[in-house]
C-alpha cells in the first residue's frame, strides 16, 4: 500500500493486514550535484516502491523522509505498526531512537553503486524484499 488517496481509501479495512511501515530516508549532502541527488533519490524511491509491490498487502510505503546530512535528527517512527523498516543508502548514517530501544525497527541499507543499471536494480530489490521477509520471520510476535 502506498501513501496516496486512492490506496488509502480502504485503510480501515486493510489496517489489520498492514503491519509494516517502510520509510525511505534520503540524506542531502552539500558538494553533490543536483543531478546526482536526483538520481540517488529516484533510485531509493524506486527501490522502495518495488519492494512495496512485492510485499503488497502487508506494507505501507511512507513518503521519503528528507534530511540534511549534517543536521539529521533521529528519525521518528510511526505508531501502530509491528515492524518499521528504514530504507537508506549504505553510505548514510541514519539514526532512529526507537531502533536503539529495541522496538522492531530495522535499518535496511541500499547499495549506492551502479544506480543506472537495470540489472543491479532488480537484484537489489530481490535481495532486500527477501531480507524483510527474514526480518518478519525472526521477529514475529510469539
Amino acid at each position: 500500500m502506498q501513501w496516496n488517496v486512492a490506496e488509502t481509501e480502504n485503510w480501515e479495512e486493510m489496517r489489520v493486514f498492514v503491519d509494516t511501515a517502510l520509510l525511505p530516508i534520503y540524506l542531502y549532502r552539500s558538494g553533490v550535484s543536483v543531478s546526482e541527488h536526483v538520481l540517488r533519490m529516484n533510485y531509493l524511491l524506486n527501490v522502495a516502491a518495488a519492494i512495496e509491490q512485492k510485499l503488497k498487502g502487508r506494507v505501507l510505503l511512507f513518503p521519503v523522509s528528507y534530511h540534511f546530512a549534517d543536521e539529521q535528527p533521529a528519525q521518528p517512527i510511526p505508531d501502530g505498526f509491528d515492524f518499521c523498516v528504514l530504507l537508506h543508502f549504505r553510505s548514510d548514517r541514519v539514526r532512529s531512537v526507537e531502533a536503539e530501544t529495541g522496538r522492531n525497527v530495522w535499518m535496511l541499507p541500499v547499495g549506492d553503486e551502479e544506480l543506472e543499471s537495470a540489472l543491479r536494480f532488480e537484484v537489489t530489490v530481490d535481495v532486500l524484499y527477501k531480507e524483510i521477509i527474514r526480518f518478519w520471520q525472526t521477529n514475529r510476535k510469539q
